[in-house]
């Protein structure tokens, strides 16, 4: 049997790639929806656009608290996580519903900056699916080394 790995200082946190993806996705519908003069839609896709990248880091972070690495065991959850749980969607909450009742007519606007984390995720396949990847992920990596 070969060694683990060991995780590194980054394990469990997602791609630096996939959060500045997300962030210039967001950046330039922004900026385009300015450009145009349409500042209200730029705000709400910048709103709806951070409440969405903050929960899918937390979603990231929340998987990687049930994943154990070999040889360690799960984080686990404390009340410091919870905390900031109920802190996160609480503000996600405010940000949304003042959005949608200050700016009725921007609500599409809103819902475009919420699947930004989607777009960055395509972005991330269709990178993979170029033939970029260097090594296989998963039972196809341990079949190549012989596991």
């Amino acid at each position: 049997m070969s060694a683990s790995p060991e995780p590194g200082p980054d394990a469990g946190v997602p791609a630096r790639g996939f959060l500045r993806r997300g962030v210039a996705i967001a950046l330039l519908g922004g900026l385009a929806l300015a450009a145009t003069g349409r500042f209200r839609g730029a705000l709400a896709l910048t709103l709806g656009a951070a409440v969405s990248i903050v929960g899918a880091l937390w979603l990231a972070d929340l998987v990687s608290r049930f994943r154990a690495f070999p040889g360690g065991p799960a984080d686990g959850f404390d009340w410091r996580f919870a905390f900031g749980s109920v802190l996160r969607y609480a503000l996600a909450g405010v940000a949304l519903f003042w959005t949608v009742t200050s700016m009725p007519d921007e609500v599409p606007w809103l819902l475009a900056g919420v699947t930004v984390p989607v777009l960055a995720a395509m972005a991330d396949g269709f990178r993979g699916a170029g033939g970029r990847e260097t090594e296989p992920r998963g039972r196809a990596r341990d079949d190549v080394n012989g596991n």
